[in-house]
């Protein structure tokens, strides 16, 4: 390969995507990774950085469009860092997140010719999103909104988008609008000054809405009739909840929060099943491709009315729900306190005598089970994937059947490998939760080799 410089201009062919959804161009076997190029592109590329095994660039000038590339719906989808395939029409965005998902199964899990089943998609894969938390900043002595440009903490300003809800956007829209009227000045991360730092909206199946304001000081002026204006304006909002974040630090949300209107949590349906959630619990972000996912679970788990069942990383008791109504005895295990009482509340809720949920970490809580045989457990861990000593216990205890549910194919692949030695993976079914993006949800299902 030849040596490569900073800004250096150069002509090239697309050949493959990335597992971001980038262009990937080779000059004599080297890759480069450009934003904005499909497979069969040829474009003339700058070339803005160089490592030891990649470099990146840039798109100057297109010499040739691939017949898989739509126009944006979105008007600032080139800027914005939102989604990162909504130039590449749907179907082939399914495409890409299968072959994507098979060669990192391959490439980090060392797993030849996994059956995926198939990749479930969407009819209609806008306006999907159940959640958002949209940034607050000043522009001009002005208070703006949006979401952050590529690569930056630039706000790119929110007129529309089209994978939230429509009534979200209008929500954080006029929230804006009061700021500005009522003179709350939106935070400046570089000098930790301004009052609203964010806005988290979520809403249920049936479009009642929780609002919550991040902002830097518990007391500001305007904010009783910030809330007043917006209640009254948006009847559909349920709940507007303060949280305080005084710390200069990019998490979102802080420790403290005060109800200001309404009610302290939402609840929705799921698979004809309610839950609550409250605004920091983890609930999945698309509501119809969730039920797809949780059908899948079922499915693989096979329950027949007689096993005993684990939810590993059970949150608010979705999933350990569901599987006790085809269960003899569902316990459900979580480290966060909060998300095992509001679980306990869910369980409540709809009736379930039969679950039980426990405070700690999986793989210990597990280790007590000396006189208990667990027949199948399910693994939703967050995007690090399991803790290998997790995955050790279940070895050591010969789980029947294992059903395993990631957003991240890269920890499963790996988490899957360490498995292999004891299960066999039987079956994976890709759900596509977030269109328009190179995310994709799996679930698998794994059976002890040993046939126990």
């Amino acid at each position: 390969m030849k040596n490569m410089k900073m800004k250096e201009k150069i002509q090239g062919t697309c050949v493959d995507l990335n597992h971001q959804g980038m262009g990937v161009v080779k000059v004599d076997g080297f890759p480069i990774f450009v934003d904005d190029m499909l497979i069969g592109e040829v474009a003339e590329i700058k070339i803005e950085k160089v490592g030891k095994s990649y470099a990146q660039g840039t798109v100057l000038k297109h010499l040739n469009y691939s017949t898989w590339r739509v126009r944006p719906i979105c008007p600032v989808y080139e800027e914005c860092g939102g989604c990162n395939l909504m130039h590449l029409k749907y179907e082939k965005q399914l495409e890409f997140k299968k072959k994507m998902a098979m060669e990192t199964l391959k490439r980090i899990g060392h797993l030849e010719n996994i059956p995926i089943r198939e990749i479930i998609g969407m009819e209609e894969p806008y306006y999907y999103r159940n959640k958002v938390q949209i940034p607050f900043s000043m522009d001009t002595n002005q208070t703006i909104c949006g979401f952050y440009k590529k690569k930056s903490h630039q706000i790119i300003r929110l007129e529309k988008c089209f994978i939230q809800s429509r009534l979200a956007t209008e929500i954080a829209k006029y929230i804006c609008q009061l700021a500005n009227e009522l003179i709350i000045p939106g935070y400046n991360e570089k000098d930790g000054r301004g009052i609203l730092r964010h806005v988290l909206i979520r809403n249920n199946v049936n479009y009642q809405y929780m609002v919550v304001l991040v902002t830097r000081e518990k007391n500001f002026a305007g904010k009783r009739e910030l809330v007043d204006k917006l209640v009254a304006k948006f009847p559909a909002i349920k709940s507007v909840i303060q949280n305080i974040n005084k710390e200069s630090t990019n998490v979102i949300l802080g420790k403290k929060s005060l109800v200001l209107n309404g009610i302290d949590q939402l609840t929705d349906t799921l698979c004809e099943t309610k839950f609550q959630f409250s605004y920091n619990s983890f609930f999945q972000t698309n509501h119809l491709q969730t039920e797809k996912l949780y059908n899948r679970v079922l499915e693989y788990a096979a329950l027949s009315g007689t096993e005993v069942v684990i939810d590993a990383y059970c949150g608010v008791g979705t999933i350990g729900i569901l599987l006790a109504k085809k269960a003899k005895k569902v316990y459900g295990i979580e480290i966060v306190a909060e998300a095992v009482t509001k679980a306990i509340d869910n369980a409540k809720l709809n009736k379930m005598n039969n679950i039980e949920f426990i405070c700690g970490k999986a793989e210990i809580e597990i280790e007590k089970f000396t006189n208990t045989a667990i027949d199948v457990i399910v693994l939703d861990p967050p995007r690090k994937g399991c803790e290998t000593s997790l995955i050790e216990v279940i070895k050591a205890k010969k789980i029947r059947r294992v059903v395993y549910v990631s957003c991240n194919v890269a920890t499963l692949a790996r988490d899957l490998e360490i498995f292999s030695c004891d299960y066999l993976v039987r079956e994976v079914t890709l759900i596509d939760m977030f269109p328009h993006t190179s995310e994709v949800e799996c679930v698998c299902k794994l059976t002890n080799r040993a046939g126990n």
